[in-house]
């Protein structure tokens, strides 16, 4: 074959794109398991999109919600501090933390 037929022929065989054969196209690279907690996920989401949907009809706002994220971020911060006085208390008075809610009436539930 002339260098002219072997050009052609090495022309031919190269034409196409370079495809490698690491790469797959997305919907082959998720496993049946992972399509199976996608479907979970999207499943999960559209119950909590149905969950908001029905507090907002009956008439709750985001708005109030974030109040009520802030007035338990505040009650966290106040018991905190709670927490640290009376350790120190303890510590003073030589007694477990647990002994002095008795003694100023405090509910360890709280």
């Amino acid at each position: 074959m002339s260098k002219a037929g072997e050009k052609n022929t090495l022309k031919r065989k190269h034409q196409a794109p370079f495809k490698s054969p690491f790469q797959k196209d997305a919907a082959s690279r998720v496993s049946e398991g992972d399509q199976q907690t996608v479907d979970l996920v999207k499943d999960k989401l559209k119950m909590v999109d149905k969950e908001i949907e029905d507090l907002k009809s009956q008439g709750m706002e985001e708005a109030e919600l974030q109040l009520h994220i802030d007035k338990l971020h505040e009650y966290n911060e106040i018991k905190d501090v709670g927490q640290l006085v009376l350790g120190r208390l303890a510590n003073l008075e030589g007694v477990r933390t647990k002994d002095l809610y008795d003694q100023y009436g405090l509910n360890l539930e709280d």
